[in-house]
């Protein structure tokens, strides 16, 4: 993503149509760069020797700081930055937006 982050959910996207990590065949789409990143030795300054490079992906819930008018976070706020709101989460939806990072990490497990 080109702002920073892989988001768990709609609600925290950077702004529509962001990246975000919810599905079978959004994991697919990563596993096609991770299995070419995978494919590259990397030289170790110095050495010979190389390693395989590894990725690491940063989920990234934008709360408040969302561009866009679904916006969410833990109180009904707005950022600074950001011309829309954020509705403040009720206690299900809490759990619900921990179980996504949960979702999203096993699926960018699987996509290597």
């Amino acid at each position: 993503a080109k702002l920073g982050g892989i988001a768990p959910n709609r609600a925290g996207w950077v702004g529509p149509f962001a990246a975000k990590l919810t599905t079978s065949t959004e994991m697919i789409r990563h596993r096609t760069v991770t299995e070419a990143v995978h494919q590259v030795q990397v030289p170790i300054y110095g050495t010979p020797e190389t390693v395989t490079p590894k990725i690491c992906l940063q989920i990234l819930h934008t709360g408040r700081y969302a561009y866009h008018p679904f916006a969410v976070s833990a109180s009904s706020t707005q950022s600074p930055i950001s011309p829309f709101p954020a509705r403040a989460l009720t206690k299900r939806e809490i759990s619900q937006t921990v179980q996504d990072f949960v979702h999203t990490a096993v699926l960018a497990k699987e996509a290597g």
